[in-house]
């Protein structure tokens, strides 16, 4: 069985790679976690954009406790992004450990 293997974005690299059908499932999941993971970026992105316009619009604005409504709104997305950028990072490891291993 042989894997092409496209890396880039804008300027694209092909691999072609011998390989078993047990090696291309290994390739595979993460990049399908991966996938998933973009989705729920998506997802929870439009959350915090939601989020954002209704604490600073002011019709939609809470009258009381405004402080703390924007304080657990930039403490909930800092840690969003640490998390993110933290279980990418690995996705992007397991996925260069794998294709490494071929």
């Amino acid at each position: 069985m042989i894997l092409t293997i496209e890396e880039g974005f804008v300027k694209k690299e092909k691999y072609n790679v011998q390989g078993t059908a047990i090696q291309a499932i290994k390739v595979m999941l993460p990049i399908n976690q991966a996938n998933e993971m973009w989705k729920l970026n998506i997802y929870l992105l439009s959350l915090f954009i939601t989020v954002f316009f209704v604490l600073f619009l002011k019709p939609l604005r809470p009258k009381k406790n405004l402080k703390m409504y924007i304080a657990l709104y930039f403490l909930f997305l800092i840690t969003f992004i640490i998390w993110d950028i933290y279980v990418h990072k690995e996705i992007i490891e397991e996925i260069t450990n794998t294709i490494n291993s071929l």
